[in-house]
């Protein structure tokens, strides 16, 4: 092999390479990407670890559901009745400054010391005793009247 002969495979050899350079720049670099350029609307690209941690949180959530509805419902088939409780359990409420006669009633109907809210305020408010109510610490029986509160409440 001479000196002309290596120049030209050097040559060739060059070239060649230039040639898959290019190739490899402008068409299979693009395949490489990962990327797609075109999203659509509404939806927002996840990396796969964090779409894993986000379905792991959702499961965590669904079970923590599943336990607050099973909570739910045993409450909700726990004796709330006067009658299966008995009357001799005794409350204690707070009236505190400034409450409303609303804020009182609802109070009272979550202690399952009354059974309407809107019965009691009428009745407090047609014998006059809503402009007397007291602040203080209460204790109530199950089972008593709109009458007996009012004149705790009032004194």
């Amino acid at each position: 092999m001479n000196r002309l002969n290596v120049r030209f495979f050097s040559i060739g050899m060059l070239v060649a390479s230039i040639i898959i350079f290019l190739y490899g720049f402008f068409f299979e670099n693009n395949s490489a990407k990962s990327e797609p350029t075109a999203v659509k609307e509404g939806y927002t690209l996840v990396e796969k670890d964090r779409l894993d941690l986000f379905k792991e949180k959702i499961a965590g959530l669904e079970k923590e559901n599943a336990e607050l509805k099973k909570t739910i419902e045993e409450s909700k088939n726990a004796p709330t009745n006067t009658a299966e409780q008995g009357q001799d359990q005794v409350f204690m409420f707070e009236i505190r400054e400034g409450m409303s006669l609303e804020d009182i009633a609802r109070g009272l109907v979550g202690i399952h010391i009354i059974t309407d809210q809107n019965d009691f305020i009428n009745f407090m408010v047609q014998n006059g005793y809503e402009k007397r109510v007291q602040p203080g610490q209460y204790e109530f029986k199950q089972g008593i009247s709109n009458q007996e509160i009012a004149d705790m409440i009032t004194k």
